[in-house]
C-alpha cells in the first residue's frame, strides 16, 4: 500500500519548484496553490529524496493519510484506546461470568447432588457461561446419571446467575418376589466344576449344557413331588468356546506430546471456526479448546496448541500376529473374574490384505456360566431378563 504524506513547501517560485520535482521523478498529487507556498501529497519514499536534493526548500509535513494516519492517531491516543479496550474486555468477561448458582428444590440432599454434578461438568461459581447446546447436553447427562431420582431438570441463565430447577422422580416401589429361583446356563459349554450352596445340582462334571439349561434346581423334589422351593445358589464353571475375528494395520502411528505448547484464540459462529493468530506450532499438533464467552452469537475460545511427535512403527508378520493375539487376550481378560481363565487358543485363519492383518481365532475359556432365573412357586418357566442376558460372543 502506497504511503502518501500531505506536505507544504514555502516558495514564491511555484512553477520552478514543480519543474524540479518533475526532474527528480517525484510522484505528487492533489496540488493546492496557496500564497507563497505549494501544498500537495507526496510518497513517503519520494519525500526523503526531496529533502536530500532540494535542501534550499523548507518542507513542512502537515498530515499523514490512510492507514498511516490511523496508526498515528492510535499512537497519539494509545492510553485512552487501551483503557477502552481493557474496559470492554473486563465487561465481556464479567458479563459471561457465573457469580451464583441456585438449585431450586426443598430437598437439601438433592440440591447438593445437583451442585456436585454441575461442578464435575465445569459449571461452578466464577467460571464462564456455556452455550445453550452445552447446557442441554449437561441436563441430559445429569438426568441419565440420576434417572432414578430426577424426573425433570432445567437450567435458566439470568445475567450472571444460573437458576437450576429440578423435579424429583417419585418411584412406586413394587418389590418383585425374588424368593424362588434356579441357576441356569447363560451360555453353552462343558461343565468343569460345580459348587451348590442351596438347591439341587442337575448336572455333573463333563456334561454338555445348552444356554438356558437348569444347572442348580430351586425346586427340591422327593419321589418326583416338589417338597420345597428355594432360591438356588452356587457357582458353575464350564469350558466355553469363542470364535474371535480381529485385525490391525501392519504400520502404526504413535503420537506423543513433545512438551511444547503455545496459546491461540479461536472464534466460532455456528459451525464455522476461525483461528485469529498464526499458529506457532509448525509440525503436527493437538488442539484443546477452552470456552471463554459468547457475544452477538459468536463464541470465543482460548486455544492450547500442543506440538505432537509422530512415530511410525512397521511390524513384520510375526510381530503383528503376536500383538494381535495379545490384544484379543486382553479383550477377553477384561470379561473374566479371578477364577476364570483362557485355557486354549488357536489361530484358524490368517490373511494379509491392504497392509492389514486379519485373523480368526478359536479360544476356549473356563468361565462362570451360572445365572439366576426367578420363578413363581406355581410355575417354573418365568425368566428375569436382567439375569439372563449373556451370549457366547465377544464384541
Amino acid at each position: 500500500m502506497k504511503h502518501y504524506i500531505l506536505v507544504r513547501i514555502k516558495t514564491p517560485k511555484k512553477t520552478s519548484l514543480l519543474l524540479k520535482l518533475n526532474r527528480l521523478n517525484v510522484d505528487i498529487k492533489e496540488i493546492s496553490y496557496e500564497k507563497d507556498c505549494l501544498k500537495f501529497l507526496i510518497l513517503d519514499k519520494d519525500l526523503k529524496r526531496v529533502k536530500k536534493y532540494l535542501i534550499s526548500f523548507k518542507v513542512e509535513i502537515i498530515d499523514e493519510t490512510g492507514i498511516y494516519k490511523l496508526k498515528k492517531e492510535l499512537k497519539k491516543n494509545n492510553l485512552i484506546i487501551t483503557g477502552i479496550i481493557f474496559a470492554v474486555i473486563i465487561f465481556l468477561i464479567l458479563s459471561n461470568l457465573i457469580v451464583s448458582i441456585n438449585v431450586i428444590h426443598e430437598d437439601s440432599t438433592l440440591r447438593e447432588l445437583i451442585l456436585e454434578s454441575l461442578k464435575e461438568k465445569g459449571v461452578t461459581r466464577l467460571s464462564f457461561k456455556k452455550s445453550y447446546d452445552e447446557y442441554e447436553s449437561i441436563i441430559e447427562s445429569i438426568k441419565e446419571e440420576y434417572q432414578d431420582r430426577i424426573e425433570w431438570l432445567e437450567i435458566d441463565v439470568e445475567g450472571m446467575v444460573i437458576n437450576v430447577r429440578v423435579e424429583e422422580r417419585i418411584i412406586n416401589d413394587y418389590e418383585k418376589d425374588y424368593s424362588t429361583c434356579h441357576i441356569v446356563a447363560s451360555k453353552a459349554g462343558v461343565i468343569k466344576s460345580i459348587t451348590t450352596t442351596k438347591g439341587v445340582a442337575e448336572v455333573s462334571i463333563n456334561d454338555y449344557v445348552a444356554k438356558g439349561d437348569i444347572l442348580i434346581n430351586g425346586s427340591i423334589k422327593l419321589n418326583d413331588e416338589v417338597k420345597a422351593n428355594v432360591c438356588a445358589s452356587g457357582s458353575v464353571y464350564a469350558e466355553v468356546w469363542y470364535n474371535v475375528s480381529a485385525n490391525m494395520p501392519m504400520t502404526e502411528e504413535i503420537k506423543k506430546d513433545t512438551g511444547k505448547m503455545r496459546y491461540n484464540f479461536m472464534i466460532k459462529k455456528g459451525t464455522d471456526e476461525t483461528v485469529l493468530l498464526k499458529s506457532r506450532i509448525k509440525g503436527e499438533k493437538r488442539v484443546e479448546n477452552i470456552y471463554l464467552f459468547k457475544i452477538f452469537g459468536i463464541e470465543f475460545y482460548l486455544q492450547k496448541e500442543y506440538e505432537v511427535e509422530v512415530e511410525k512403527i512397521k511390524y513384520n508378520e510375526e510381530e503383528a500376529m503376536q500383538k494381535l493375539t495379545e490384544l484379543v487376550r486382553e479383550k477377553l481378560d477384561l470379561k473374566l473374574d479371578n477364577f476364570e481363565e483362557i485355557i486354549a487358543e488357536k489361530v484358524l485363519q490368517k490373511e494379509l490384505k491392504n497392509n492389514n492383518i486379519y485373523i480368526d481365532m478359536f479360544i476356549a475359556v473356563r468361565e462362570q456360566i451360572g445365572v439366576k432365573e426367578y420363578f413363581e412357586e406355581s410355575r417354573s418357566d418365568t425368566n428375569d431378563e436382567e439375569h439372563n442376558e449373556y451370549t457366547n460372543r465377544i464384541n
